[in-house]
């Protein structure tokens, strides 16, 4: 029987190219408009550098104008618009996977074929999870220096029957949302645990869209929100009860681009491993960043060179730099 090897599965241009493909199509939070390409930062980040600055504009106070006279005595006094600086961080990453020769020519199966056609489906979900710690981190640098402004707690733990006030709910959807003002139309996604995406589905409250052509499901929504169920979504137990995060997102909530990559992937073949069966092994890597817009990254505590996902999470490296309407992400906690 001829065997396949890996040469006949990997061609390093191509393969790079379907693997950066997938790891964006693949993206939950990018098909929903959440995340989108950002050639500003992308052209930033081709210089090479892991923190990008990006200077903004903040908003014109709005405020009752001036009322014109005839007296020329009489002058008016020009308002200034102030300005802030975002931080965006991006993150250099790699992996590799490995087949011994023998497990392949001992079967039919083709371990390194099929790695090779699943690794933009990790760099995908590796990506949903740093951007999801992200905004847990972003949650807790809320909670400790802007009141907690972006976020509504209906859950607690007390040693008692959760109760419906304290689980998700239309009205807390929208009064999380309301945190937002006469911002919240900006809104277009709520993320939430499996668990609580199931509470919802059990009451026959999500609204399927399945593609015309081929009635497969597409995604669900809830009160007109896209769908997003990811289980990085937090659910923290504590003494008496389960702590479940629930994450509304606008359009372009994430600005994203990617970064200078040298060797986007290469191959090794090690004879010697297995005694001489011989080992192959795939790398992979990826540069990307995904910077929710009208934040700060602070840098504050990194160990390494990229920050990982609980260093993602943590409050001392983040920090709003716009005012709460013009950050298009609320919060919810729930017990279920």
């Amino acid at each position: 029987m001829a065997q396949v090897k890996l040469t006949d599965v990997y061609r390093p241009s191509g393969f790079a190219r379907r693997a950066q493909e997938k790891q964006y199509e693949l993206n939950n939070f990018v098909s929903s408009g959440v995340v989108t390409q950002d050639p500003v930062l992308a052209q930033k980040l081709s210089g090479g550098s892991e923190t990008v600055s990006l200077p903004q504009f903040n908003g014109i106070t709005i405020e009752e104008p001036n009322y014109s006279t005839d007296n020329p005595a009489s002058s008016s006094t020009p308002k200034k618009i102030s300005s802030g600086l975002q931080v965006a961080r991006a993150a250099a990453r790699n992996q590799s996977w490995s087949a011994m020769s023998l497990a392949r020519e001992l079967t039919d199966a083709d371990p390194m074929g099929a790695i090779v056609g699943r690794v933009g489906n990790y760099w995908a979900s590796d990506d949903e999870t740093r951007l999801i710690a992200s905004f847990l981190g972003i949650l807790a640098d809320n909670k400790a220096s802007d009141s907690g402004d972006m976020v509504v707690t209906l859950g607690t733990d007390v040693d008692a029957a959760v109760v419906d006030a304290e689980r998700i709910s239309a009205d807390a959807i929208l009064t999380a949302a309301q945190t937002m003002g006469d911002h919240k139309t900006s809104l277009v996604a709520v993320a939430m645990h499996s668990v609580t995406e199931t509470r919802l589905a059990r009451q026959g409250l999500l609204k399927t869209f399945s593609d015309p052509t081929t009635g497969k499901a597409l995604f669900n929504t809830y009160l007109g929100y896209r769908v997003l169920v990811d289980d990085s979504m937090p659910a923290v137990s504590g003494t008496n009860r389960i702590m479940y995060t629930v994450a509304l997102f606008g359009v372009s909530a994430v600005s994203y681009a990617t970064g200078n990559v040298s060797v986007p992937s290469e191959i090794d073949r090690t004879p010697a491993s297995g005694d001489g069966g011989g080992e192959d092994i795939l790398f992979s890597r990826v540069n990307t960043c995904f910077h929710p817009n009208g934040f700060k990254w602070l840098e504050g505590s990194v160990a390494g060179q990229a920050p990982t996902y609980a260093e993602l999470k943590l409050a001392a490296n983040w920090n709003r730099q716009v005012a709460r309407k013009s950050v298009s992400v609320a919060f919810l906690e729930v017990n279920d």
